[in-house]
């Protein structure tokens, strides 16, 4: 999975942010989430928790969403961190 994400901001259809799991704080410990902006200029969800995975569509729901994810990336590694992390992890593989 880290080789197909790094592959896909490689070819620029994605940004990859790495975060510490041993962080003091951390804002997304429930479970995988994106928040996808359409070309139509919709945002919406995908939330992923235990056996629960759900597209979500309402404006309310997805700014929580959109605010949890700011906050996620607010405490990621910096780019330049993040690409030296998941270079190291490839090389472990």
């Amino acid at each position: 999975m880290i080789a197909t994400s790094a592959q896909a901001v490689l070819r620029g259809n994605g940004k990859v942010s790495a975060m510490r799991k041993n962080a003091e704080e951390h804002a997304g410990p429930g479970g995988s989430h994106r928040v996808l902006k359409l070309v139509d200029g919709k945002t919406v969800g995908h939330d992923e928790v235990q056996l629960i995975s759900g597209l979500i569509s309402h404006p309310r729901q997805v700014q929580i969403l959109d605010m949890r994810d700011n906050r996620i990336r607010s405490q990621a590694l910096t780019s330049r961190l993040s690409w030296e992390f998941i270079e190291k992890l490839l090389g472990e593989t």
